[in-house]
């Protein structure tokens, strides 16, 4: 596990570099996947803003499971996907067909932008019980 700052995007970027997002967003928009790749935020920020994460997979068919931990994917923008062709060769695979469009807004900062966001709103987890604590433990 890695550790980020919601007070220092940079932080989310010494865990997830670019060239990662890059490739995992390639992978992601590819059609028929079944394996989605990313982020997963496994702890809430404490006190001084630190959060755990780590570099994940999922399956496209997983579901969160309540368990206080957040799978962000990154996504191509909407314009970008017009960007890539069906290459008709036996190989398959996107082919990239035109220039990308000019658009103002970095996809990779404005994912990174989210990691930040969705660790804020990631609630602490609350302590367990003293009274599940206690009691029979098999044997």
């Amino acid at each position: 596990m890695d550790t980020a700052n919601i007070n220092d995007p940079r932080s989310v970027e010494a865990v997830y570099p670019r060239s990662a997002f890059e490739q995992d967003a390639r992978l992601n928009a590819q059609d028929k996947t079944t394996v989605q790749h990313g982020l997963t935020l496994l702890t809430a920020p404490d006190a001084e803003g630190r959060f755990g994460l780590t570099r994940a997979n999922r399956h496209v068919g997983e579901v969160e499971d309540g368990h206080q931990t957040v799978f962000l994917g990154p996504q191509l923008p909407q314009g970008e996907y017009g960007r890539f062709a069906q290459d008709d060769t036996d190989y398959g695979g996107p082919v990239e067909q035109r220039d990308p469009p000019d658009d103002g807004e970095d996809p990779y900062r404005a994912f990174i932008a989210d990691v930040i966001r969705a660790a804020r709103a990631t609630p602490p987890v609350p302590p367990i019980p003293a009274e599940r604590l206690q009691g029979f433990r098999g044997g």
